[in-house]
C-alpha cells in the first residue's frame, strides 16, 4: 500500500513537471497565501477591515525571485501556529514584481529590502513596525517570530490605553486593554493596567463592586509575571480598600 502511494506521488510529480515546466511546477508547490488578501486591491479591503474593527493590519512585501522571501514563506508563514494567529488579522501580501499598484505600495511604505513584514494598527495612526526574523548569528525561531508580532500589537494597544487612562477615560482605556488581550492573552501589563482602570473607576463613579474586577486583573497579571512589584503594591491597595468597605 505504501509503495502504491509513493508511486502515485511520483507520477503526480512527473506529470506536473511535464505539463507546467520547471517554473510552473515550482509555482504549484509554493506558498499559496491562503486566507490573505492579494495585491493593491486586496490592500484596500484589508485596510478597510482593519480600520472598521480597530484591528491590526499585516503588510507582507515579498518577491518570487527573492531567496529570502521564499525562506520567509516556508519557515515563518507556513507553520500552523502562525497561520492560526494571523487568521484573526486582516493581512495582505504584496509583490512589486506583479503589477504597478503593488510597486507603488512598496514605495508608499518605503520598502526597499525584501522580504518586509510590517505590523500596524491603522485606526491608531501609528508608524508601521517591521519584524525581520533573519538575524546575524541566529534567526528567530517560529515562537520568537510569533512573540514579536504579538509584542508589536500589544505595545500599540497598551500605549493607547495608557493615554486614555491619563485623561481619566477609564472605560475607553479598558476597551484597548481588552483588544490587546484578544491578540495577546498572556500580556501581563494589559491585566495590570486593567486593574488600575477598574480601581480608579470604582472611586470616580462610586462603584465599589468594581474593586473586585481590579483585584481579579491584578491577580491575573501576577500569575503571568509574579515578580512585578507595582502589581503587588496595587493589589495590596485594592485589598485594603475592599476591607474598609466590607467587600470580600
Amino acid at each position: 500500500m505504501i509503495f502504491k502511494k509513493q508511486c502515485r506521488l511520483a507520477l503526480f510529480v512527473t506529470v506536473c513537471s511535464l505539463l507546467l515546466g520547471p517554473a510552473g511546477y515550482k509555482s504549484a508547490l509554493s506558498y499559496d497565501f491562503q486566507g490573505w488578501e492579494h495585491g493593491s486591491s486586496g490592500y484596500i479591503y484589508a485596510m478597510m477591515e482593519a480600520e472598521e474593527k480597530e484591528f491590526p493590519l499585516i503588510l507582507y512585501f515579498h518577491m518570487d525571485t527573492c531567496e529570502w522571501s521564499r525562506k520567509m514563506n516556508t519557515k515563518y508563514l507556513e507553520p500552523f501556529k502562525i497561520w492560526e494567529f494571523l487568521s484573526n488579522i486582516p493581512k495582505v501580501e504584496i509583490n512589486p514584481e506583479r503589477e504597478k499598484g503593488e510597486d507603488e505600495l512598496s514605495s508608499k511604505y518605503k520598502v526597499t529590502n525584501f522580504p518586509c513584514f510590517l505590523v500596524l494598527i491603522p485606526s491608531l495612526d501609528v508608524s508601521p513596525q517591521r519584524i525581520h526574523p533573519f538575524m546575524e548569528g541566529a534567526d528567530m525561531t517560529v515562537e520568537e517570530f510569533l512573540g514579536a508580532i504579538k509584542e508589536k500589537i500589544a505595545y500599540h494597544y497598551n500605549s493607547k490605553g495608557l493615554e486614555l487612562f491619563k485623561n481619566n477615560e477609564y472605560e475607553e482605556a479598558l476597551r484597548y486593554y481588552e483588544k490587546c488581550l484578544f491578540f495577546d492573552p498572556e500580556n501581563s501589563y494589559a491585566y495590570y493596567a486593567s486593574g488600575l482602570s477598574y480601581h480608579s473607576m470604582s472611586f470616580a463613579n462610586n462603584e465599589p463592586e468594581l474593586l473586585k474586577k481590579a483585584k481579579k486583573n491584578y491577580l491575573k497579571a501576577l500569575k503571568i509575571n509574579p515578580d512585578h512589584q507595582q502589581t503587588r503594591d496595587e493589589l495590596k491597595k485594592v485589598i485594603n480598600d475592599m476591607a474598609k468597605l466590607g467587600i470580600s
